[in-house]
């Protein structure tokens, strides 16, 4: 298998994931570990947007300029096979909202279906926060009859959060494919999903694409003809196309951990969460390489 060379911009994170791309080149990104919403930006380096209680685990740009943030309420991967760190500032799972320019962080779930341990979030074509949950998720090596198993959640306008789904298995990185449908990543499965989306509810789901054995799907981000998934478990991304049909991996090199990606004018940032490390890419460098 080819391994990806890429540009390292920042090191020695605690454990990034939830990349974002921002309108002045910059790309923000959550820290698990440290609580932290960071940018990056080749003029100034890296810098904190926000320090948070719990642990922001995904992100993006909801319509308003603001940060959606994916807050599991306060855990983080220390290092491969490591325990959980739990975060001194426990909070309850749910979304916050970073203002860029003021830096004022609010919780934005309120009412509805209470979220425990939400993961990663995305815009949906009405402009509502859409985010997968997969609850009790540290029980699933030590007790996995303690599961309570995954949902996909949605915020309403008016801060309310509603069930969409019940998922078995681990729900993960998510994305709105340009049919309209929504893709989500079940981690323990090694499997994308697709739901119909019809107006803020979902159809059942339908099988988009299967990894092998030795990948599991984190996060994910579209390119103009392909899906990029990052695979947190197997040190590698695959790349795949609109169809479902999957067309290769790439090794991001050993105990790098890519938990997820974005597209930034013509690279791919990945955050590679136990290498601590944001870096990137172009992106016809990382086709080449299949």
């Amino acid at each position: 298998m080819n391994q990806i060379h890429y540009d390292v911009h920042v090191r020695d994170l605690g454990f990034p994931e939830g990349p974002v791309a921002l309108a002045d080149g910059g790309v923000a990104f959550v820290d698990l570990l440290h609580a932290r919403i960071r940018r990056w930006h080749p003029d100034d380096g890296v810098t904190v947007l926000a320090e948070l209680d719990g642990a922001p685990n995904g992100m993006c740009l909801g319509p308003d300029g603001k940060l959606w943030i994916a807050n599991n309420g306060g855990i983080a991967p220390q290092g491969p096979g490591r325990a959980l760190h739990h975060a001194e500032r426990p909070l309850p799972g749910g979304l916050q909202e970073l203002d860029l320019r003021t830096g004022a962080v609010q919780v934005i779930t309120q009412g509805g279906v209470q979220p425990h341990r939400p993961n990663d979030v995305v815009v949906s074509p009405e402009g509502h926060a859409v985010f997968t949950d997969p609850q009790n998720w540290e029980v699933l090596k030590t007790n996995p009859d303690a599961y309570l198993g995954g949902r996909v959640l949605i915020r309403r306008e008016d801060g309310t959060v509603e069930l969409l789904a019940e998922l078995p298995g681990f729900p993960n990185g998510l994305i709105f494919h340009p049919s309209g449908d929504l893709l989500v990543n079940l981690t323990r499965r090694r499997e994308v999903i697709r739901f119909r989306w019809q107006s803020g509810r979902i159809a059942a789901p339908e099988l988009f694409c299967r990894f092998p054995e030795g990948f599991a799907p984190d996060g994910m981000c579209l390119t103009e003809d392909h899906l990029l998934v990052a695979g947190s478990v197997g040190d590698m991304i695959a790349v795949v196309g609109l169809d479902g049909r999957p067309q290769g991996l790439v090794s991001t090199g050993p105990n790098t951990d890519p938990t997820n990606l974005c597209i930034s004018q013509d690279r791919v940032f990945i955050t590679n969460g136990f290498a601590r490390e944001l870096v990137s890419l172009e992106i016809d460098q990382l086709i080449q390489k299949l």
